[in-house]
């Protein structure tokens, strides 16, 4: 599954931001900016609601692009396909 740091790394990049770039845009201070956003990047540091929406609104996307579980392995999308078909019906 592809983790939140790298949907994170991706987006900023994209969005030519640098780490303390992004760290400042959603409200940190210049000392800490940098190290902060490198934690979330490394899956090191847990987001937070507010942080989280700050980030998605920052790097224009809806939240739910940097909140809702993306597959990157066949075994993951072969368990998605089983249960899709299972539950189709509740789905």
């Amino acid at each position: 599954m592809i983790t939140f740091g790298r949907k994170l790394q991706y987006l900023r990049r994209k969005n030519h931001l640098t780490q303390k770039q992004l760290g400042m845009a959603i409200g940190f201070s210049e000392h800490s900016a940098d190290v902060r956003i490198a934690q979330y990047e490394s899956d090191a540091r847990t987001h937070k609601e507010d942080i989280l929406k700050k980030l998605a609104k920052e790097l224009g996307v809806p939240l739910e692009i940097l909140t809702v579980p993306v597959l990157s392995e066949p075994k993951e999308y072969s368990a998605a396909s089983f249960w899709m078909h299972e539950l189709a019906v509740e789905l």
